[in-house]
């Protein structure tokens, strides 16, 4: 099916490989997945703020390791952690005195 889909797209090159059957995720299991959402300084660059707030929606903040562009040396847990605490704190203090952008 993906392959039908990338196809459709056109694409100048393609590569499909043939799916590996049994899957297992136990090789995966220290993998920690980041990105997606990743925070920055301005918003042509980045998703969410420092407080992990959208920059297009403010009441909407992301928390989690997808504020990370790529993986650091050890696991994201602590760091998560730490900015989930910053993003409560702001949240708490700052946003639902004054709803809107933080920065």
């Amino acid at each position: 099916m993906i392959e039908r889909i990338g196809a459709a797209l056109k694409p100048a090159r393609m590569l499909a490989q043939a799916e590996q059957r049994p899957y297992s995720i136990a090789p995966y299991q220290s993998t920690h997945c980041t990105g997606g959402a990743v925070m920055g300084t301005e918003p042509p660059t980045s998703t969410v703020n420092r407080y992990l707030q959208s920059w297009d929606v403010p009441n909407l903040f992301v928390i989690g390791a997808s504020a990370f562009p790529q993986n650091s040396a050890y696991g994201p847990t602590g760091t998560v952690g730490a900015l989930a605490y910053w993003t409560a704190d702001a949240i708490r203090t700052r946003y639902l005195r004054s709803p809107g952008p933080l920065l």
